[in-house]
């Protein structure tokens, strides 16, 4: 029997069941195997699982594919032999396992079963769920057992791990140092020692540079075993590493080490590598001195904005599993962790250092608070005791005694602010000597009450004293109340101070109540206000110290912020606490309770034994702070009856400014805002002897102030720290009003901010305490900058205004506007700007001379009569009384100021001061600008300068004016003749179209005769007409260009390659009837080693331009025309193949008539000669502006030289790309290599320039001579046969022309006879009817070798022909 499967996975363990001598075991044969055991071994084949059968007594080991990767190296040894033999070590496993089942005939599952596994050598840790089942034969015997796997390897590791992980992060949070971070890190990873054999950490010590953190030095701080008790196995591990110094290892030997999965390369060396690590920045793998594995990892955390290296964090590697990629990214995450337990340990390192330096630097503030409260007390003392004495010897003098009573009252509220600060940093401190004693404290809260009693009625407020009776209050209370006196009183003062500082309308109310709870009392001392209140979001922050509660309604912007912190300190000495409860526009309410008995006191500072009846004790002490209170609210009485409203920008803008009274002999008003009304008193005296001084005390006050003066004052003088309106305010609301912006303003501030003001906008700052003769000295120099800065803004103003001026006189001028209009507007807009009595203009037309045709009148200065004889009659405006000017300006011919400082004026009967000024309105006619004042009076420069503006205006805008009207003429005499000459371009156009026609048909008639079988004559009858049809075609071609040009179309050259050697040949060739007709030599030259042969631009442009250039040369000149193609500065003759890019010079040489120099010079219209010329020109002639512009769009350059009667250069570039096909044209010299008889050549030439030109193109090649005659040439020859006996030339050039035709056939027959028959005799010919039949007479009368060369004589034609 066979076992077949068609899975190509599974055929080798198939071919093994198939091919295995299963006889020789303990099976026997396959076909005697029940079906029951096929069955079994066929699910163990088509098995997804791992699947094994254990046989006979032996465990005859039978396996599916799915085993084959965990037997490794023993498949398929293993296959069909027996198991107990193969893996001897699971005999203790698998063979009771095997017994249990055949005897009992039962199965056996397992879950998660520890297995070591043995795999290519090495012992991994195995994780196995199994079911063991038995295999029974028809007869019910047991035959073997069925063993199906799972591997859960995976599943235990994973689960393992994330286990660890979850345990580390649960410690993260819980690292208080980075001490303790790496102990609760290592105390964690001892609990796993499977994934992580052992662990151990190093902190990195840091130095701090400029811009980095350097390492430079480790600490061992903690490991997973007994740091006493290192294991053998690992390296040296020191307590620090210096990482200064370098490490004696080179770190330089590594073993690799390889497993069925991994392959890693690990250092060997003596001691943990961290200088490494450090060096690297990256992971280390290290072997140990057993051949176990480790890993050293950076740890790095984030530290002043960046990632420094904090720790070295060192692993061990289990050596029961690979290092696979699970592993690696499980180790990562373990490293993570560690960074995130070591981030958190610094953050709290860090925060508890912050919490202790803010400890210590609160200790170092109360300290400093006691010293200098110390130190302030001796010099107030001193002060104060000499101070009291002066005031009561001094109440005579008024003066001293008011300056003395303000030094008095200031010093007595610097003392209780240094006794606040001592009392307070004595709470803080711990080191308040308290004195509680038994209270009547109704009596004692009624005796404080009465104290602000005089206070409030002179601020209009109810005062309500809700204080019980002392006998029945007594009598209530189950127990005593022990206080501290002067404690109560600070708590009492304070509390009252704020609810009369706050309150300005309604009542203020103190109330004394009793709270029963139980057995104990509790003492209640409310104070309660109808102030302005305080915000809810404020309260709960208004018992810190140093917090002040920004009111805008206060009576004062002064306090310190450790009032009610010091209230709330000293209610908790007495075991009580306080409350507060407040709405916004209501009022607050102020609660402090105090407990009953003194159970809840220290007992060393209670006294029990006082009589609770006496008098109250340290009266000179209560009577100093109740004075210290009491002077401060006396000072609000004084500001009482302010009122505040709100003051809208209307209030400010009704307020006069000082634009216009004098600056002189006059006092400067100077507005104070101050809330200290000892400060403003005082600088209210201080000022009053030099300005006029208007007081607020506030900045809300101050705008009531400024919206009831009648003028503006000249400066504000204003405190910064005020209630209601600060000074800041104050400055951000006059800035923001156009009326109030410019009044300077100079703040007082106990602030050393300067900043601040000056951004908002302050003209200066004072600090005080400040000196009064700086106080006043700036206040003199800010009125002056204020002065000066209005002048500057006037002068601006009034310039802007003429500016305006000037602008609507050109406007309304410009747009068609009549001018006495004109002139109307511009007196009543001078009258606004000048300060004069009159303003006129006077015509000095003939229909209107002397005539007034403006008028502006101050009306105060004439009366209603004169007014309307001014208007109405003609008038002799000025008559000069003295004859003399004060001043007269002649700016040109067309212009003329005048200035008349007395000169009698009819008008208005009396004398004037006259300003005129001489205004052109036309060619002929102008009128006059006129002002009057009164006699001898001064016109300043800046008003006679306004005077020759307005005149220059008026001109330049009438001149301008009619200069548009002229350009709109001429632009309409353009545009007509433009479309003319669009007309007229049209219509060359159809007829150049309309030519093209009949030409087409002409061109293709004569191409088609080209390939037929002609004689001579038909032949030279097709070229002619092949010729001239292309003549004719340039010519429709050059009407069409012109055309285009002159309607502006743009031309664009079109680039493709051609043969530039044959573009001139066969341009040059169009002209050769036209040249022989004229009889003109016309020759091409060029070295064709130089000139490339393929390149790339626009071939028609560059033909019209030579054809056209030709054209006008050959029509108007004789002679020779040479035209010459070379490399614009081309040192040598052959081009480099890199530049792929060069420009051409074309030369076109005429030895003749010339050109006339003037015509050369400017080169314009057409390229014709003028007089100098015998010919007419010609009127289809292309114009030299369209070969220029052709020229010009392709990049190049043209140009013209000229010497009339002798010869004319004309000559242009032009720019083309060589094609990489381009090669040098060198098969000349080929040609002439590879001809051993071209030996010489003759050439007779009567033209020496072409001659020449017909030498260089055969350069130096081969030799040539030229004679102008045909004796000369034959002398040569006849001697150089006579002395050699061989013949000089092989071949001979003779021009032929008809007046020469027998000097040629005599010619040619001797130099046949001297040089033999072979010689090759050329005849180079007019292109014409007569020169063909010249050739046709001479060829046939000579005979022998001949050739013929058509003019015009080109390279091309002398290679072929010679």
């Amino acid at each position: 029997m066979s076992i077949n499967n068609d899975d190509e996975d599974e055929k080798s363990v198939v071919n093994l069941i198939n091919n295995y001598d299963w006889a020789s075991t303990y099976l026997g044969p396959m076909d005697s195997w029940e079906p029951s055991f096929k069955t079994a071994v066929n699910l163990c084949i088509h098995s997804i699982f791992p699947f094994a059968i254990y046989c006979g007594p032996d465990l005859i080991f039978i396996y599916n594919k799915a085993m084959i990767s965990r037997l490794g190296s023993n498949h398929p040894v293993a296959f069909g032999k027996s198991f107990l033999e193969t893996f001897p070590n699971y005999i203790d496993f698998i063979k009771p396992k095997y017994e249990q089942i055949r005897s009992t005939g039962k199965g056996i599952f397992e879950h998660d079963c520890y297995r070591p596994h043995y795999y290519e050598g090495y012992l991994e840790e195995r994780y196995l769920s199994f079911a063991i089942s038995p295999i029974f034969k028809e007869d019910g015997s047991f035959w073997g057992a069925t063993n199906l796997y799972f591997d859960t390897t995976d599943k235990i590791l994973t689960n393992r791990r994330l286990k660890l992980l979850g345990n580390m992060g649960n410690h993260i949070n819980g690292a208080e140092s980075l001490e303790n971070a790496c102990h609760l890190m290592m105390t964690t990873l001892s609990e796993n020692n499977k994934d992580i054999p052992f662990a151990l950490i190093y902190l990195v010590e840091h130095n701090k540079l400029k811009n980095s953190f350097q390492p430079c030095a480790v600490h061992l701080i903690a490991t997973t075993f007994n740091k006493d008790h290192i294991p053998d196995n690992l390296l040296e591990t020191p307590e620090m590493i210096d990482l200064n110094k370098s490490s004696d290892e080179s770190y330089d030997v590594y073993v690799e080490v390889k497993r069925a999965m991994t392959n890693h390369l690990f250092l060997k060396s003596k001691t943990w590598p961290i200088h490494l690590v450090v060096k690297e920045d990256k992971c280390v793998k290290v072997l140990l001195k057993d051949d176990s594995q480790a890993i050293l990892f950076p740890v790095k955390t984030s530290y002043a904005g960046e990632q420094i290296l904090s720790a070295i964090f060192i692993c061990g590697i289990s050596p029961y599993r690979p290092l696979d990629e699970k592993y690696e990214k499980f180790l990562q995450l373990v490293v993570d962790n560690v960074s995130s337990a070591l981030l958190n340990g610094r953050l709290r390192e860090e925060e508890k250092k912050k919490t202790e330096i803010l400890a210590d630097l609160d200790r170092q503030k109360v300290m400093f608070f006691q010293n200098i409260s110390h130190e302030f007390l001796t010099p107030l003392t001193l002060i104060l005791s000499p101070l009291d004495e002066a005031v009561n010897s001094c109440m005579q003098q008024q003066i001293i005694y008011t300056y003395l009573q303000i030094v008095q009252r200031n010093t007595h509220r610097l003392l209780k602010l240094v006794n606040n600060l001592l009392q307070f940093s004595s709470v803080e401190a711990g080191q308040l000597e308290a004195c509680y004693c038994e209270t009547d404290i109704a009596r004692l809260t009624q005796e404080l009450s009465v104290n602000f009693s005089n206070v409030a009625k002179k601020l209009g407020l109810d005062y309500n004293i809700d204080v019980p009776n002392s006998d029945e209050f007594n009598n209530a209370l189950k127990d005593q109340v022990y206080l501290d006196h002067d404690m109560f009183e600070t708590i009492f003062y304070n509390l009252c101070s704020n609810a009369f500082k706050h309150t300005w309308e309604g009542q203020i109310r103190v109330h004394l109540y009793i709270e029963h709870e139980g057995e104990k009392d509790k003492i209640i001392l409310e104070v309660s206000d109808t102030g302005i209140g305080i915000a809810e979001t404020v309260i709960p922050n208004l018992f810190q110290r140093f917090y002040r509660v920004e009111s805008q309604q206060s009576r004062s912007h002064e306090g310190t912020g450790i009032g009610l912190a010091l209230v709330k300190e000293l209610v908790s000495c007495h075991g009580g606490d306080i409350t507060v409860t407040s709405k916004v526009g209501k009022g607050t309410t102020f609660k402090c309770w105090f407990p009953t008995g003194y159970e809840h006191l220290p007992k060393n500072q209670v006294q029990l034994n006082v009589n609770v009846n006496r008098e109250l004790s340290k009266n000179q002490q209560l009577f100093t702070k109740k004075q210290l209170y009491l002077e401060e609210n006396l000072q609000w009485i004084q500001d009482n009856e302010i009122k505040i409203k709100t003051i809208n920008d209307t209030d400010i803008d009704e307020i006069s400014t000082n634009e216009n009274v004098s600056l002189e002999d006059r006092r400067y008003k100077v507005l104070l805002v101050e809330d200290n009304v000892d400060m403003r008193n005082y600088l209210e005296g201080l000022l009053r002897k030099e300005f006029d001084v208007y007081s607020a005390c506030d900045g809300r006050n101050a705008l009531n102030l400024l919206s009831e003066l009648s003028q503006q004052p000249d400066l504000i003088l204003s405190d910064v720290m005020m209630p209601n309106m600060n000074g800041y305010e104050l400055l951000n609301t006059l800035r923001s009003n156009k009326t109030t912006r410019l009044i300077p303003l100079i703040l007082l501030t106990a602030k050393a901010d300067e900043i601040f003001g000056f951004e908002y906008g302050a003209n200066d700052y004072l600090v005080k305490p400040f000196n009064t003769q700086v106080l006043i000295a700036r206040i003199r120099t800010n009125i002056k900058l204020s002065q000066l800065r209005h002048q500057l803004i006037s002068q601006q103003c009034k310039q802007e205004e003429i500016k305006q001026l000037l602008i609507s006189i050109s406007s309304d001028i410009i747009c068609g506007l009549d001018l006495k209009e004109t002139l109307s507007r511009t007196v009543e807009s001078i009258q606004q700007i000048l300060s004069c009595d009159r303003i006129f203009v006077v015509s000095n037309e003939s229909s209107e001379l002397n005539t007034v045709i403006a008028l502006s009148e101050d009306p105060k200065m004439i009366s209603e009569n004169l007014l309307k004889n001014s208007k109405e009659s003609k008038i002799n405006i000025e008559q000069d009384i003295d004859q003399q000017r004060f001043s007269d300006y002649d700016f040109s011919k067309d212009f003329k100021l005048e200035v008349s400082p007395n000169t009698y004026c009819s008008d208005i009967g009396k004398q004037v001061s006259m300003l005129s000024v001489r205004i052109k309105t036309h060619d002929k006619n102008w009128v006059w600008l006129k002002a009057h004042r009164s006699p001898n009076s001064t016109w300043d420069d800046s008003e006679i300068e306004l005077f020759r503006q307005i005149s220059n205006q008026i001109n330049l805008a009438i001149t301008y004016t009619k200069l548009v009207e002229e350009k709109l003429i001429k632009e309409i005499r353009i545009e007509s003749i433009k479309h003319a000459n669009n007309i007229k371009s049209l219509i060359l156009a159809n007829v150049s179209h309309e030519l093209r026609t009949p030409l087409g048909a002409i061109m293709g008639m004569s191409s088609s005769f080209k390939h037929e079988i002609l004689n001579d004559q038909q032949r030279d009858m097709v070229d002619i007409i092949s010729h001239t049809s292309d003549h004719v075609l340039s010519i429709v071609n050059n009407i069409l260009n012109a055309a285009e040009l002159k309607e502006d179309h743009e031309i664009t050259l079109v680039n493709k390659a051609f043969d530039l050697l044959d573009l001139f040949e066969n341009t040059i060739e169009i002209f050769g009837e036209r040249c022989g007709n004229k009889h003109i030599e016309l020759i091409l030259s060029y070295e064709m080693d130089s000139l490339p042969r393929y390149v790339k631009s626009d071939p028609e442009r560059l033909k019209q331009i030579l054809i056209n250039l030709l054209s006008n040369i050959i029509e108007y000149n004789d002679g020779e025309i040479i035209l010459k193609v070379s490399l614009k500065s081309q040192n040598s003759k052959n081009y480099s193949q890199m530049d792929k890019n060069i420009k051409l010079l074309i030369e076109l040489y005429n030895i003749g008539v010339g050109t006339d120099t003037k015509f050369i010079s400017k080169w314009q219209g057409n390229l014709k000669v003028d007089a100098s010329c015998k010919r007419r020109p010609s009127d289809t002639t292309f114009s030299l502006t369209t070969c220029k512009r052709l020229i010009k769009i392709n990049g190049g350059e043209l140009g013209a030289e000229s010497q009339l009667g002798k010869r004319s250069k004309y000559w242009f570039t032009w720019n083309i790309k060589v094609l990489p096909i381009s090669e040098h044209n060198n098969y000349l010299s080929q040609m002439l290599l590879d001809e051993p008889i071209l030996k010489r050549i003759l050439l007779i030439h009567p033209f020496e320039n072409s001659g020449n030109e017909i030498i260089n193109f055969f350069n130096n090649r081969v030799k040539v001579d030229l004679f102008n005659t045909y004796d000369q040439g034959i002398k040569v020859a006849k001697s150089h046969k006579e002395l050699y006996s061989q013949a000089l030339y092989s071949i001979v050039l003779i021009s032929v022309y008809e007046n020469n035709v027998d000097n040629v056939i005599k010619a040619a027959s001797e130099l046949r006879e001297i040089n033999g028959d072979d010689i090759l005799i050329t005849f180079m010919v007019f292109s014409s009817s007569i020169g063909r039949s010249l050739i046709k007479e001479l060829i046939k009368t000579i005979g022998g070798n001949t050739t013929t060369i058509f003019k015009p004589i080109t390279p091309k034609k002398l290679i072929n022909h010679c």
